[in-house]
């Protein structure tokens, strides 16, 4: 315990996996305004998850609140101390944001912005549309998927639809019509992060652990070129941190080069762990042994609940995961956990899981295990096509 800290603020920022999330400008900023915090007796404790979409889905809202959990437990000692404790989840989705002409980023609101055609619209808006291709693919090849635990695994052969309702009904809990329905599209780009608050907002305050620790939740919708970030939650009386490393950001002017915003064009995939601080630079050091990090080399996707090798994966990390093979052709993919035995409970995960096992194998993706040091695992157990 720091016994200059005068105040703990946890934020969780979840954002998109596209590779141009996160840019070398808001990495040198974020540590900036850290820094100055920290100076004023506030430490910030920033945590970030990368999820296809930013859907606010019953895994996504169990991972906030099981990372809100730890922290807590974390913080303890400053709790004992009186130290006062704020929660902020940041919800932002990503697109050509511009604002409407006459109108203000003051009010926070998203009839203020207009959100143009750009090749860096998020790609979720056609989500559905890769949950289809995905049906389609399996059962044009026959596939045989394999669900269940060691020991206790089965198989089942897709032939017909309602092979893939049994599968998904089985092994993910999707209890419906298949159709490409697991999956939705992003409707509205300009409303989707407020409506997905809404969501998590329900969630949290159906909860009373949650209710009881009086967590902010802002929404924000992100542009890559500019590097502005406009908030659409219409909370003008909130001012976060986030808000500040964004501002910063806008202030210095700067904007992205035309290369990385144009189309997603990702050299590497990442699956980490969300307490992993700067986890796509961290890849791109670790992975080719280069510091030039920079927007638009990772497709990332990323939370604390990776390790947990005897669960599937939720839709939307099922999909990101194709559309980061199929679309934008990443067949080297770093799994990064903070320890070695993480990393290999993660890629454990990964070959486990019915269809992110069987990517794995059918477009012989090579799965690079290694923990936040670069530390790898052995040859043998890295590779998994």
């Amino acid at each position: 315990m720091d016994s200059s800290v005068k105040k703990v603020e946890l934020h969780i920022a979840v954002g998109c996996a596209d590779a141009r999330d996160i840019s070398a400008a808001f990495n040198n900023s974020l540590r900036e305004q850290m820094d100055l915090k920290m100076g004023e007796g506030t430490l910030i404790d920033f945590q970030r998850m990368s999820v296809a979409g930013t859907f606010m889905t019953p895994e996504i809202i169990a991972e906030i609140k099981a990372q809100i959990q730890v922290k807590m437990r974390e913080y303890y000692d400053y709790y004992k101390s009186g130290v006062p404790i704020d929660i902020f989840v940041h919800v932002a989705t990503h697109g050509n944001a511009v604002l409407k002409a006459g109108r203000s980023r003051s009010t926070r609101s998203y009839h203020d912005i207009e959100i143009l055609e750009s090749p860096f619209n998020c790609g979720m808006a056609r989500a559905q549309e890769v949950a289809l291709e995905i049906e389609e693919m399996l059962l044009r090849k026959k596939a045989v998927l394999e669900y269940g635990l060691k020991g206790k695994r089965k198989q089942i052969k897709m032939e017909t639809e309602q092979d893939f309702e049994n599968l998904m009904k089985q092994a993910y809990g999707h209890d419906g019509t298949i159709a490409g329905n697991w999956v939705k599209s992003i409707v509205n780009i300009r409303t989707h992060a407020y409506e997905q608050k809404k969501v998590l907002r329900r969630a949290l305050d159906s909860d009373p652990t949650f209710a009881n620790l009086g967590i902010n939740i802002t929404a924000g919708v992100k542009n890559y070129r500019t590097n502005e970030y406009f908030r659409v939650d219409g909370n003008t009386h909130l001012n976060t941190f986030l808000d500040s490393v964004y501002e910063s950001v806008r202030l210095k002017g700067l904007a992205q080069d035309k290369a990385h915003t144009d189309r997603q064009n990702p050299v590497l995939g990442l699956f980490h762990h969300s307490a992993i601080q700067q986890a796509r630079a961290t890849a791109v050091k670790n992975f080719y042994g280069t510091e030039s990090y920079s927007a638009g080399q990772v497709f990332a996707i990323g939370s604390m609940n990776l390790p947990d090798y005897f669960t599937t994966f939720g839709p939307y990390k099922i999909a990101g995961f194709f559309f980061g093979i199929k679309h934008l052709g990443l067949l080297e993919w770093v799994v990064m956990g903070r320890t070695k035995k993480e990393t290999e409970e993660m890629r454990e995960r990964i070959l486990s899981d019915p269809l992110m096992g069987y990517f794995v194998k059918e477009f012989a993706v090579n799965l690079v295990a290694m923990d936040a040091d670069g530390q790898r695992l052995d040859e043998q157990q890295a590779q998994g096509g």
